[in-house]
């Protein structure tokens, strides 16, 4: 079934976990489980037609967004936000290591650079620049929440897919990273340049003097819930990595309360806000039940009174 993902609907998303979205500058915006009708259709419109679907960590089943929050209006890439199933499965033969998938949020340090700068498959990309939050699993070939979460930076970049499509046989390339459709530039398929979608989304960012990048990522379900609550009313808040505001250190107070968070209250949803959430939904819930993501059931839990809704 396809539904209709709006520019106001990306606005929805992110009042309702609480990012803080510049409108000055374009911004990536990933759904993971999400994939667009017409994976050709590139082009910045104020609505796209999108599908939501399983992953399976063979093919792209994701969606990453080139946003203009200051024009009203995006351009949606057919990609991947998790690994692909060849390196996880290499991964947990080594403890996880060497792969992982990102944890959803907000991440604002993604410049221009060089996705394995020196090799024969490096290519102009996306750079993150930070430590940030990270799932490696040792015991199976997806990630849920039972797989422990890390924070490092393992070079999360956003690049291209090294594939053609979105179905079989076409498989795309990744251990972490987030990755468009298409093919890349670079010393191993010199002279090709830049193909396919991966090509229209390196364009349209390396072409602005911009060399910062914000980058919003969520689940599918979160987008299909924002799409279903806009028509139908209201839904419950969110506070997740990359949160900010009062509500945030509102959850940071009640969590130094029970001595699970010892930093600052500053109103950051940051690494160290986050290990305390984890820590104290595995206590209080159980070890499959840490999201890390503060919604009306943890905040309950926390007694965090008059919980908003959006």
């Amino acid at each position: 079934m396809a539904y209709t993902l709006t520019e106001q609907h990306l606005r929805r998303l992110c009042k309702i976990n609480n990012f803080d979205v510049p409108t000055d500058r374009m911004l990536f915006f990933g759904v993971r489980g999400c994939l667009p009708v017409d994976t050709l259709d590139n082009d910045f419109a104020a609505r796209h037609d999108v599908t939501f679907t399983d992953l399976n960590y063979v093919n792209p089943r994701c969606t990453i967004i080139q946003w203009r929050p200051g024009g009203e209006d995006f351009a949606p890439f057919a990609g991947s936000t998790v690994p692909s199933l060849r390196l996880v499965r290499g991964g947990t033969m080594n403890n996880g290591s060497g792969v992982n998938q990102l944890v959803t949020g907000y991440y604002d340090d993604y410049r221009k650079g060089h996705h394995k700068p020196g090799t024969q498959t490096g290519h102009e990309a996306f750079r993150q620049n930070e430590a940030h939050p990270i799932r490696r699993s040792a015991d199976d070939y997806d990630y849920d929440n039972d797989d422990r979460v890390e924070f490092t930076n393992p070079y999360d970049n956003i690049h291209a897919a090294w594939c053609q499509g979105v179905n079989e046989p076409s498989v795309y390339t990744s251990a972490g990273c987030q990755v468009i459709v298409g093919f890349p530039k670079c010393p191993r398929r010199a002279p090709n340049p830049n193909i396919g979608p991966w090509k229209s989304f390196h364009d349209n960012a390396y072409d602005l003097a911009q060399t910062k990048f914000s980058y919003v990522l969520l689940n599918g379900r979160d987008a299909l819930q924002a799409i279903a609550s806009a028509a139908a009313g209201t839904v419950d808040a969110r506070v997740r990595f990359g949160s900010t505001g009062a509500l945030v250190g509102r959850v940071q107070t009640a969590l130094k309360e029970r001595d699970f968070y010892e930093g600052l209250v500053d109103n950051d949803f940051g690494g160290r806000t986050l290990r305390a959430v984890l820590d104290y939904q595995t206590a209080v819930f159980g070890r499959d039940q840490d999201d890390g993501i503060v919604g009306p059931l943890t905040a309950s839990s926390l007694e965090i009174a008059d919980w908003p809704k959006v």
